[in-house]
Order: structure tokens, then C-alpha cells, then sequence
């Protein structure tokens, strides 16, 4: 037991030492060193007497192995007992035999004629060295686990199997014989290969063992890893194209425009606006005498509208294509003010006229100094509008915020228009609805709808979202009228709401002014609950 605690000690110490574990066979030469100074010696090579640690483990082991510089006086009686004490004072006597006694020299010395000194180094034993390599050049202390394990010595520690003739990976013994790890082809000894071409059955079953070796753990999906990732790199390319569809919408607010792009498309905005919905007092007529009839102008004449959309074109074309408009056009390719009269099969351009007398080509018609092709390529999609949720909400007093959300109120008037349509979130104001003037809309309602058994909301809350509607359009009172005789509102301007959608849970909020932005968290919050009731009512369904 003590010879085992002294190995483990020396392992220990002599690895903090040196930085590396120690393998067996050095310890076991330890322990064959015979005196202190051989040990000296010997780790001279190793370890560096400077260093205080080093000198320390030096001088401990020699304590441990029982190796002194000077004599080892004798132990007092009753200082050890047992085995221990008779081993310590057996190697006492040993070295006491080695060495000789003081007195001895001395008569020798005064009685034997001065002779020669003997040479040192016939009483030192010659230095033993280890080799750390063994027979094939492979590291005595390299470790070889059990199995087949992923290994990038390339035969550097251990010994080489063969080469992958499919990928050219360098195999060596920890990876073994069998399928690459790498491309799954059969790499084996150069003896396992003779035998496998010999076409017998001996090399059949050799070669059906080793190619149903196990692989690695997590080698399948290291594997399906790597294809994943080569497929992502081979359509890269084509999964990375930006396909943005909003550059086909014409949108005043776009994030692309600069601040005096947007603020001239604002001012171009407001000025249709006001064209499209002017006062009644603004009112053009033309009186035809000669026919006996009077005219009506439309508020947005085409000519109008047309010069707005050139205006509105220029404004959100690149600025390189403007530049360049003008330096293009002067060899046939920019938009000329004849366009409409070609034909639009025809490619290239416009045949110019000769004249044969002078052989000098007609001069060329001016250009259209504004650079317009006559093509617009951004449209105001109504069905694209409709199909997205912009965050847009609306603010009601009650009792008419829950009456809209219902579904029993179906049109809202108001005093100014909007150019919004699709899904719009209502809010109640934080004013609580007067009873008075809960019974007054409801009996309203029975008596417009002709109906008694219409159920109303039970109660009203304040100052939270209630749910949403689809605003279908925005008419101006006279259309309206046309539309729905027997309509509602009597407001300047009326929205056309149609599928109500009522929330099941009150998200307390506050209000603005017209129609603002919801904030974003009770949006979310609003739309899972309205997916969660969905769901729900699909359940039910079925």
C-alpha cells in the first residue's frame, strides 16, 4: 500500500511539474534510481533547480525513497515501531556500508603512501535515458480510446490504417477500419484489403462486418447538417431576392422618400382631396345656350388628374432617372408628345422623314421637357388596402362605439374624409353613455330595422378597445343618399363598415383625435384574442 501511495504522489506532483500526465514507465525508473545523487542527475534535464517547487519535489522524494546526501543517524528507541521502522533501518545500514566510517579514512590516510585520486567517474553509475517513443514513433503516453472515434492526428499519434481513396482522409487506428467518416467509403488495412479482393467468402463477411460498423453518435445528423447547409449555400442567391411588392403601391408616406419628396406628395394629396370634396359653394356649371342644357364640371376633371399623376411620377422616380431622362432622349428613346399616335406593337423608334431634294432629315419635334412616359407604375390598390391591418383605430362615444362593433349601427358620419378602407380597431372615449341616450338609439334602431327582438349590448364600457370593422368606402353625403336612400347618418362624410368583430376581452387604452395609431402590444393582444375566439367558434361548429 505504501509503494502504491508513493507512485500516486509522484504521479501527481511530477505532472504539475512537467504540464503532462507521466506514464508508468517513468515512475517505475524512479523508483530504480539507487542514491541521491543519480536523482539529481536525472532531473537535472527535467525539472529546474531555480524554481522553489521543483527544488521542493526533489527534496521530498528523496525523503520518500529514503535517498540522503549525509549519514542517517539512528532513530531514537521507542521514535517508530513496526514494519516501517525495521525497512527505514535496513536502508540505513545499506548506506552506512557504502559509505565509509571518519576514522577509517584517517589511518588510511596517515599509514598508505599519497596515491593518485580515482577518477569520479568510476564511482558514478552511467545516465539512463527513456524513450518516450516507441517501436513505430508513436507517443508512449498517447491514449487510445475503445471504439471508433473522429481522430485529426493524421497518423501523427497513432498508427496509420490507409488513406480514403474516395476523399483522400488520412485514417488512423483510433478511427479503425470501416466507413470514412467523412464520405462513408470502405478505407481499411492493406492485409483486410487482400483479403477482401480475394472474392471469397471469408472476404465477403469481412467486408459486410466492417461496412456495418457503427458510426459515431451524432454522426447522421452532423451529416444531414452539413447537406443543409450546402443546400442554403447553393440558393442563396435565390432565397435572399427582395421582392418588394410596396414599390408598386403609391404610398405619400413611404419610407424610401426624402422629407421634400414626401412633403410635395402631401401638398399634391391635399390638393385632390380638396378638388374631390369641395364645397357645394364652389360649384361650377356651364350654360349651354346654344343646346338649352347646363353642364355640370366635374370637381377632378381628367386633365386634372392627369397632371397630378405626372407631377406625383416625377417626384417618386429615382433621381438618376431624371438626370438621365434628358441625356437619353436625344436619340429616340425618351417619351416625345406624339406617343399616343404610334402604334404600341411597333419596337424602335419612329421613321424620320428625308427629303430627297436637300437629303437633310426633318427636324425633330420637341420633347416632352417633363420626361413622362406615359406609364404609371404605381397604383392605389382598394382590395390590398382592405386585406391589411395597419394598426388604425377610431375613437366613438357610447353608447354608438358598442352599437358599430356589434353590428346594429352600420354607417359613421363624419365631418372630414378619410382615405382609409380595410380593418379598422374602435375605441370607446372615456365619457360614460347617458341612459337617456341608450333608450333613444335603441328604440331608433327597432324602429329602423323594423325589428323588436334586435338584442343590444347589456352594458358600455369606457375608455377601452371593443373590437373592429371593415370600412368598405368613404362616401361623401349626395353619393351616399344614392346609395342608401333610408341610410342613417346625416354627416358630411360616412364610412360603410361591414363585418363587425367584437372583442371578448376589454383592453384598457387612450384615445386620439381622428384616426390614429394603435399602439403595437394591444394590437398583437387584440388579434390573438381575435384567433383564439375564431378558433373556438370553429370548434363549436363542427
Amino acid at each position: 500500500m505504501k509503494q502504491v501511495a508513493i507512485n500516486e504522489w509522484i504521479r501527481q506532483e511530477l505532472s504539475k511539474c512537467l504540464l503532462f500526465d507521466i506514464p508508468e514507465d517513468l515512475i517505475m525508473y524512479i523508483h530504480s534510481i539507487k542514491n541521491a545523487h543519480e536523482i539529481d542527475v536525472y532531473f537535472r534535464t527535467l525539472l529546474d533547480f531555480n524554481n522553489p517547487e521543483h527544488k521542493a519535489f526533489i527534496e521530498e522524494l528523496k525523503r520518500r525513497l529514503g535517498h540522503t546526501d549525509g549519514p542517517i543517524m539512528q532513530p531514537a528507541k521507542g521514535s517508530s515501531k513496526g514494519a516501517g521502522k525495521g525497512k527505514q533501518q535496513q536502508q540505513q545500514q545499506q548506506q552506512q556500508q557504502q559509505q565509509p566510517q571518519p576514522q577509517q579514512v584517517k589511518q588510511a590516510k596517515s599509514n598508505a603512501p599519497p596515491a593518485a585520486p580515482a577518477p569520479e567517474t568510476s564511482s558514478k553509475k552511467k545516465t539512463k535515458y527513456v524513450n518516450l517513443y516507441g517501436q513505430d514513433g508513436e507517443l508512449a503516453d498517447v491514449v487510445l480510446l475503445k471504439g471508433r472515434h473522429r481522430c485529426d492526428c493524421q497518423a501523427s499519434k497513432h498508427r496509420l490504417v490507409n488513406n480514403c481513396l474516395h476523399c483522400g482522409r488520412i485514417v488512423c487506428e483510433q478511427e479503425g477500419s470501416g466507413p470514412c467518416l467523412f464520405c462513408g467509403s470502405l478505407v481499411c488495412t492493406e492485409g483486410e484489403q487482400r483479403v477482401i479482393e480475394s472474392s471469397s467468402r471469408k472476404g465477403d463477411n469481412l467486408r459486410r462486418s466492417l461496412m456495418e460498423q457503427h458510426r459515431p453518435a451524432g454522426w447522421e445528423e452532423a451529416l444531414a447538417t452539413r447537406n443543409r447547409l450546402l443546400e442554403y449555400d447553393r440558393n442563396s442567391e435565390k432565397r435572399t431576392t427582395v421582392i418588394d411588392d410596396e414599390a408598386d403601391y403609391f404610398k405619400t408616406h413611404s419610407v424610401w422618400l426624402s422629407d421634400t419628396e414626401r412633403k410635395k406628395l402631401e401638398q399634391l394629396e391635399e390638393e385632390m382631396r380638396e378638388k374631390r370634396h369641395a364645397s357645394r359653394l364652389a360649384r361650377k356649371v356651364t350654360l349651354d345656350f346654344a343646346g338649352r342644357q347646363v353642364v355640370d364640371e366635374a370637381p377632378l376633371s381628367v386633365d386634372d388628374m392627369d397632371a397630378i399623376l405626372r407631377q406625383a411620377s416625377l417626384v417618386d422616380a429615382p433621381q438618376q432617372s431624371r438626370a438621365g431622362d434628358g441625356k437619353a432622349s436625344g436619340h429616340g428613346s425618351a417619351a416625345r408628345e406624339d406617343d399616343d399616335n404610334i402604334h404600341p406593337a411597333l419596337c424602335g423608334p419612329a421613321p424620320t422623314f428625308i427629303d430627297i431634294v436637300t437629303g437633310a432629315p426633318q427636324p425633330q419635334p420637341a420633347l416632352n421637357p417633363s420626361g413622362f412616359d406615359g406609364v404609371y407604375s404605381r397604383v392605389q390598390d382598394k382590395e390590398f388596402l382592405e386585406m391589411s391591418d395597419l394598426r388604425h383605430c377610431l375613437s366613438m362615444h357610447q353608447p354608438w362605439a358598442s352599437l358599430l362593433v356589434a353590428g346594429i349601427k352600420r354607417h359613421e358620419g363624419r365631418t372630414w374624409y378619410s382615405s382609409h378602407r380595410g380593418r379598422l380597431w374602435i375605441a370607446s372615449t372615456a365619457k360614460p353613455a347617458d341612459p337617456e341616450t341608450v333608450r333613444e338609439m335603441e328604440n331608433f334602431y327597432r324602429q329602423l330595422y323594423a325589428d323588436e327582438t334586435i338584442e343590444f349590448p347589456t352594458q358600455y364600457p369606457t375608455g377601452c378597445l371593443l373590437g373592429c370593422v371593415t370600412v368598405q368606402d368613404c362616401l361623401p353625403q349626395e353619393e351616399y343618399r344614392k346609395q342608401h336612400p333610408t341610410g342613417e347618418s346625416d354627416s358630411p362624410f360616412v364610412f360603410v363598415c361591414t363585418e363587425p368583430q367584437e372583442l371578448p376581452v376589454r383592453f384598457p387604452m387612450k384615445g386620439d383625435h381622428k384616426i390614429y395609431m394603435l399602439d403595437a402590444r394591444i394590437h398583437q393582444a387584440a388579434i390573438k384574442a381575435l384567433q383564439r375566439l375564431a378558433k373556438q367558434n370553429k370548434q363549436l361548429d363542427n
